[in-house]
């Protein structure tokens, strides 16, 4: 009997010589090693075999390549996404699966729109099973293929194969949105995870936990190893010529830094993630219990202000009390010391003034004489003889304390094998060299001086220096004398001042 999808007996024969040769054979094998491992699991149901479907050359072509255009369309799809989860790789199969199935029926019924239910299901059944048709496909295509349609039509969810591509697609819909919801409720968690505010002090309380244990723990630990670490290699130290100690040291710091910053970092992890969520969770109880200790002190703190207040007024009434008593003392004090300091006041700066006046004098006095070119050349001829003498008084006392070193140095140079001379002769030239030019340079001002004021004021301006240190010490003289008869004044006027009001002030208590 001929099937409905084959065409005229040409193209039926050579249909018959494409699948009844060795195609047949390795579709036999395949399809036992296929079915082997059911037969495994389902012992009780005999392995029916499906025959091959007697389709056309042309039917064949466009099948095959059907197929393929939809496995590359999935699995380019498949690779837009990087590493894709094994889920959505079952997915995509799955959908690739039932595109390629109604492919194949809308197919059929075109080439054929007379074939009955059965006769599509079972060309379809022959053609999902069948190596020749799908042995170009990948091998997770094939499996998922013949996963929705299954070798067994006893497993089948209908009679026919398009109820059953339906109701396959119905379960695969109600599959991809169970998938969907689930992958939403995931991702809604997670989100509400993430953004907790107790997830991320959590987080922070652990990693700084982790941080900060690890880090102590892992100095102590390479502390204690290296300490452990040389204590043990004391022993094979006079073997290894004290190598041991060093490289015992070394690994045992190694060892204990590694063992102490995972230790600590464990610990410091875990305790401060479990304080760091205990306190989030218990922080309404402890903010209430900081306000409850908060709102205690501040009464505490409101008692104890209002008794310091209350000490406070009493304090200040017996304060204003004894304001009050001694304002009256004070007051009578206060009024005679003012007026014996504007006294004094007055007295003083009248004294000021005329100090001041004669201090002007002098100090103009001592500029004019400043001025003067015979006091200049004095300075002069000073300097230079200091200079002068003080060169040559330096080098005679570097010479003669040189020598006079020497000779002292002579003594001990037996016992100092003749070091002691030159030694000597140093110290001497040095002390001789500034004491040399100390003296000669104080001799040389001081001659220098007198010769220059001699040499330029000897003749022409001894009357006029003479004249001026009379009028200076004649002025000097004259305001030593004022100011002391003006104290000596003052202070009679103050002591009959004070004299005359003690004695009002007994006579009128």
């Amino acid at each position: 009997q001929a099937s409905p999808f084959s065409t005229s007996g040409q193209q039926k024969q050579v249909m018959v010589e494409v699948h009844t040769g060795p195609i047949m054979e390795t579709a036999a094998v395949v399809a036992k090693l296929a079915a082997a491992p059911r037969v495994q699991q389902q012992a009780a149901v005999p392995v029916i075999q499906v025959p091959e479907p007697d389709l056309s050359m042309e039917l064949h072509e466009q099948l095959k390549r059907s197929f393929k255009e939809l496995e590359n369309s999935f699995s380019t799809a498949m690779r837009e996404e990087d590493e894709e989860a094994p889920t959505m790789q079952t997915a995509s199969a799955q959908a690739f699966a039932g595109s390629a199935v109604s492919e194949a029926i809308g197919m059929l019924k075109r080439f054929n729109p007379e074939a009955t239910k059965e006769t599509l299901s079972e060309t379809v059944h022959g053609i999902i099973h069948s190596d020749a048709l799908l042995g170009h496909l990948a091998k997770r295509s094939q499996v998922a293929l013949r996963d929705y349609v299954p070798h067994d039509r006893a497993a089948w969810l209908a009679h026919d194969i398009e109820s059953h591509a339906a109701a396959a697609k119905m379960q695969l819909g109600m599959w991809r949105a169970n998938a969907v919801r689930t992958a939403c409720l995931v991702r809604t968690r997670g989100v509400q995870v993430i953004t907790d505010k107790g997830t991320y002090v959590i987080a922070l309380s652990a990693g700084g936990g982790a941080l900060l244990l690890g880090s102590t723990a892992g100095v102590v630990g390479v502390c204690g190893g290296m300490t452990s670490g040389a204590l043990a290699g004391l022993l094979p130290a006079l073997f290894t010529l004290g190598l041991s100690i060093p490289a015992g040291a070394t690994v045992g710091g190694g060892v204990g830094g590694v063992l102490g910053t995972t230790a600590g970092t464990m610990t410091g992890f875990v305790g401060g993630g479990v304080a760091g969520g205990v306190a989030y969770r218990y922080r309404v109880e402890i903010k209430n219990g900081a306000l409850f200790v908060r709102v205690k002190v501040r009464d505490a703190k409101a008692k104890a202000a209002k008794a310091v207040q209350q000490l406070q007024i009493k304090a200040a009434n017996a304060g204003k009390t004894a304001k009050t008593q001694t304002n009256g003392t004070l007051k009578m004090i206060s009024d005679k010391s003012s007026e014996l300091a504007c006294r004094a006041q007055a007295y003083t700066q009248a004294a000021a003034t005329s100090a001041q006046t004669k201090a002007s004098d002098l100090g103009a006095s001592a500029k004019s004489l400043a001025l003067n070119p015979a006091v200049q050349v004095t300075s002069a001829a000073a300097a230079g003889g200091a200079v002068a003498t003080g060169v040559a008084g330096g080098a005679f006392g570097l010479v003669a304390g040189g020598a006079a070193g020497a000779a002292v140095g002579l003594v001990p140079a037996i016992f100092t094998f003749g070091l002691s001379i030159p030694v000597c002769a140093a110290i001497g030239s040095g002390t001789g060299a500034c004491v040399g030019t100390a003296a000669g340079g104080t001799a040389g001002m001081v001659g220098g001086g007198a010769m220059g004021y001699g040499a330029y004021g000897a003749y022409s301006r001894r009357q006029e220096i003479k004249d001026s240190a009379s009028e200076a010490w004649t002025r000097i003289g004259d305001v030593a004398e004022s100011v002391k008869e003006m104290a000596k004044e003052k202070a009679n006027i103050s002591a009959s001042f004070v004299k005359a009001s003690l004695s009002s002030t007994g006579g009128t208590q």
